[in-house]
This record gives C-alpha cells, structure tokens and sequence, in this order.
C-alpha cells in the first residue's frame, strides 16, 4: 500500500492493536442497524484498517466506502470494553485517504465547495439575506459575547429560522452582543471528512476574526462549530482568548441567574421528546442544559427516549452520511421518529441543526406526522416571557 502512507493511521496503531473484535461496538452503531455486511460495522473498519496499515489489504471502493460510511455519533466508542475511540481510529484512517487523493468522490466534491464557498451549501454571503437573515438587526460592533453562526443556521431556511428566534430572544433580554459580518466555515466538516489543511485555513481565519472584536465569549446554537472551536481549535493554534459556550449553557445560565423565566400562560402542556445530539452530548458532555430550559417552561412536558443522553441513538446526520449515503442518514433517522410516534408524543426537540434538518428530511420522505423543532426555535416562541 505504498500509494498511502498511512502516517496518522500509525499514531493510533495501539488501538487498532488493542481491540479484541468483540463486535460490542456493533450493538449501538446506527449503520450496522441498517446495513447487516460486516465490514460497514465498526469492527470490520477497524479490521479493514488494521489490515490496510499492514499492507494486507486492497483499497477497494467497497473499502473507502466502508470507511465513509459512518456518522462517527461515538456510541461504539462508549460500548467498547477495551476503552478504544474507534472514532479516533476512523478520523486518523479519513485524514490519510484524503491526503493520498483516495477519498469517495462525493467528499473531494464538498471540500471543494466548502473551499471556494466558505460554507457547505455553495452560496454567497448575499443568499443568506435570501433565506430571511433579517439585515436591519442591529448588533454591536464590539461586545464581550459573540454569536457565531455557522453554516446550516446561516444558509438553511429551517436552522435559519432557529438562528433568528435566537438573535430576538438575546435581544429581548437585552443581552449585547456581535456577530462576523465575515464569517466562514467552522471546519468542521473538513475535519469529519479528513482534511484538516482546510479546517486549520478556517480555524487561523475565525480565531483571528473573533479576536479583532474583542470578545471573550463565542456561543454558537451548532454543536458542529461548538465542538470544534471548543476542541479542535485549540490543539491546531493554542490556547484561545475567548470561552467557547453552546447557546443551551448560556441560556441555562440566564435561567440560574433569574435572567430568563417563564411565565405560566395557562395554556395545555404540549409533550416534547428531547434528542440529544451526538456532538454535543456525546463528544462535548452537554446533556444537562437543554433539559433545565425545557423544564423551566411552565407548558412544557419533557419525556425521554429509551436511549438517551450518552446512550442516545444518531439523527443520522452526522459524519458526512448525508453527502455519502443522504438514503442511508434518512434510514436512521426514520428509527429515532418512530419511537416518537410509538410513545405517541408529537414534537421532537433538539439543539442541532444538522439534527434537525436530517429529522425533517426523513419526517417528509417517510410522511410522518411528528414535528420537528430546534430548542431555541420552541423557547423563542413561547409566551410568558
């Protein structure tokens, strides 16, 4: 395999070592759900990498497939008994295919994209007025918080929406704060998808942005950008001048501090699921802070999935599974909203837009009747405040 140096594959050699091809991490893996061949299941991919760092295998395209067929959620990370990230394995096993130009196609298309956009959709900074972005909001040239807002809340309608229900609630507590009128991609799905070359351009651009504003504080309502300006991009430029927060912790935050209350409106309690998604829950550890929003809202009833917070099953959205396999992603997805319709609760909430988007794509291929909403979206609506 001389055609792919394998050097950051090499770094994680003890894991791929270390594992016991138990197949436990097969048990929670949303893939292997759908897709029953053993080489999509995380086991066969880190067999399928263990043997490539060997030189005994081929680099097939059922092998790059098989690679990129994951929503890297983590949940085998937390089953494995041998305490391997598997997720680690696979990102180093990404970022070496991409380096040697043997990702799929349809990856090398979207970091093209993402380069020459700035953002996964392909669109101007002008279309973002297009999609309802309100211009005439005002916001302060320099403030300790920053708003960072992200490709799918910026560029999508649906998030979109979710991102200005955010900029009036802040504005309603009379919160002050900026935003990057220049704003780029997070990086984030360069870094998913093995090109971290990219995510270092987009991380020295943002960092240095944010550090002209003069802010101390950056919160973003995307788990995406919250994981990785929180964790990547400190291990790529050092240690930063500014607290990286989820707008959950700072709304949670308000919460403890009597800045945000609902009010009672006497209105019937509507029963809402909540989702926790994998980036934030799972990778960051923040489970805690949307439920104590949800349940602070007088006519809000919270109840449980079966497996939740770090247990919690995928959207399906994650990884680059969208662009890799959309069909696939919508599968998964269609899983988590038929417990929804089982327990016979008609909304499910989530604090990410890619869950969003994903639930709502698999909501309208599948025609189910549940309702689909982002946390700031449902808080930004309620009365009573």
């Amino acid at each position: 395999m001389s055609e792919v140096s394998f050097k950051n594959l090499i770094k994680v050699k003890e894991s791929l070592d270390t594992c016991f091809k138990c197949s436990l991490c097969k048990g929670n893996c949303p893939v292997s759900e759908q897709i029953f061949w053993a080489t999509f299941s995380p086991r066969g991919k880190m067999l399928i990498l263990r043997s490539l760092l060997r030189g005994q295998g081929t680099l097939t395209d059922r092998v790059r497939d098989s690679l990129y067929t994951c929503t890297l959620c983590g949940n085998c990370d937390n089953t494995c008994i041998a305490g391997i990230s598997v997720t680690d394995v696979l990102a180093a096993g990404r970022r070496d295919l991409y380096e040697a130009r043997k990702a799929p196609e349809s990856v090398n298309s979207l970091i093209s994209t993402i380069k020459e956009s700035g953002n996964v959709f392909d669109l101007t900074k002008e279309d973002m007025d297009i999609l309802g972005l309100n211009p005439r909001m005002k916001f302060s040239e320099n403030a300790d918080l920053l708003f960072f807002k992200g490709c799918y809340a910026t560029y999508h309608s649906i998030p979109n929406e979710s991102t200005m229900r955010s900029f009036n609630l802040l504005k309603t507590l009379n919160v002050d704060f900026t935003i990057l009128e220049a704003e780029e991609c997070c990086g984030s799905p360069a870094y998913l998808l093995g090109d971290m070359d990219t995510t270092k351009r987009f991380c020295e651009y943002n960092v240095s942005k944010i550090e002209e504003t003069g802010a101390s504080r950056v919160v973003t309502a995307c788990p995406g950008c919250y994981r990785v300006l929180k964790q990547v991009y400190p291990q790529l430029v050092g240690t930063l001048n500014f607290e990286v927060i989820h707008i959950t912790e700072l709304l949670a935050e308000y919460i403890d501090e009597d800045r945000l209350v609902f009010k009672k409106t006497g209105n019937d309690k509507l029963d809402v699921l909540y989702h926790d998604p994998c980036e934030l829950g799972r990778h960051c550890g923040v489970y805690d802070a949307p439920r104590k929003i949800l349940e602070s809202i007088p006519e809000i009833h919270l109840e449980e999935f079966d497996k939740n917070r770090d247990e919690a099953k995928c959207c399906g959205g994650g990884g680059g599974l969208t662009i890799s396999n959309p069909n696939l992603a919508n599968q998964i997805a269609q899983l988590r909203l038929q417990e929804a319709e089982e327990k016979n609760i008609p909304t499910v909430v989530t604090a990410c837009p890619a869950c969003q988007l994903n639930f709502s794509a698999s909501k309208d291929k599948y025609n189910m009747k549940v309702k689909i909403l982002d946390i700031n979206q449902l808080v930004g609506s309620v009365k009573g405040l």
